[in-house]
């Protein structure tokens, strides 16, 4: 007798719309503005999953914000929300941004936070965030974190028509970049950032530095002096500073064991020589 062949059904899966929002701002802990945000997500998306990326930025300072925003966006998934609220001209005539770019998108105020995006994706598109019914109503003038980019984030987030945030604007506001300075011997670059740690985060990369043997740096910062070019803190010994590529892709100065700004004074804006010793 010919067995008999039992084919067993595939039980039916739903997907459901993966719904990702990153938070960044200035507004600390101990208040509660970040809460207030949050609620206003989760009452316009209901089952939203937000990630903090940081709400510890200095207050009011844009460029920190702008580093700290990009050297985590892009390991998120395509479609996720990205809301940045740093924002000291909060009531004034600066716009409010809604961007999407590399897949992503971003609800941010117009004030340069949104720097590195721009520089990192040349091909996004921005819109001015004037579609009120998007909205909480009658909003604060003094928080629009809550009353107007949470609930513009939470919309994009629900599937939203990015088109209808507003009209496309062409010159939204970009943090003037420094350059690096070519010398004879090297270049001159710029801190750009000091992380939590101390390191100081330069605004070199390597296509700025190509082709010199790593025990031919030498970093002058102030009255320090760093030999070489590291692969890591464990490289030097305890209490030294040391020069080495960091996770995002730019020169760091760092002291081992401790903090590298604590050490030097130095400060964001500050000269760093490096010279190419043969």
């Amino acid at each position: 007798m010919k067995a008999k062949t039992v084919v067993r059904r595939q039980p039916n899966i739903t997907c459901r719309f993966f719904m990702l929002i990153t938070l960044l701002t200035d507004f600390g802990r101990q208040d509660g503005y970040a809460g207030a945000m949050q609620g206003v997500l989760h009452q316009r998306a209901p089952g939203v999953t937000l990630v903090t990326i940081s709400h510890e930025i200095p207050a009011r300072d844009v460029a920190a914000g702008a580093y700290v925003l990009a050297q985590a966006w892009e390991h998120f998934p395509p479609g996720t929300v990205h809301l940045a609220v740093v924002d000291p001209g909060v009531g004034s005539s600066r716009r409010g941004l809604g961007v999407r770019a590399g897949g992503h998108f971003f609800v941010a105020p117009d004030n340069g936070l949104l720097s590195h995006v721009f520089a990192r994706e040349p091909e996004f598109e921005a819109r001015a965030l004037t579609a009120s019914e998007f909205w909480l109503p009658r909003p604060s003038r003094t928080f629009h974190g809550r009353d107007i980019f949470a609930p513009v984030a939470a919309h994009l987030a629900n599937g939203a028509d990015f088109s209808r945030l507003g009209p496309v604007i062409a010159d939204p506001m970009r943090l003037p970049w420094p350059a690096v300075e070519p010398l004879p011997r090297g270049v001159r670059a710029r801190i750009l950032h000091t992380d939590h740690f101390g390191n100081l985060i330069l605004n070199v990369t390597a296509r700025d530095v190509p082709g010199h043997a790593p025990q031919n740096w030498r970093a002058r910062l102030r009255e320090f002096t760093i030999t070489g070019l590291s692969g890591a803190y464990a490289d030097v010994p305890e209490g030294a500073l040391l020069v080495y590529w960091g996770s995002a892709g730019y020169l760091e100065i760092a002291l081992r064991g401790g903090s590298a700004a604590a050490r030097t004074g130095a400060r964001r804006g500050e000269a760093v020589e490096i010279d190419f010793l043969t």
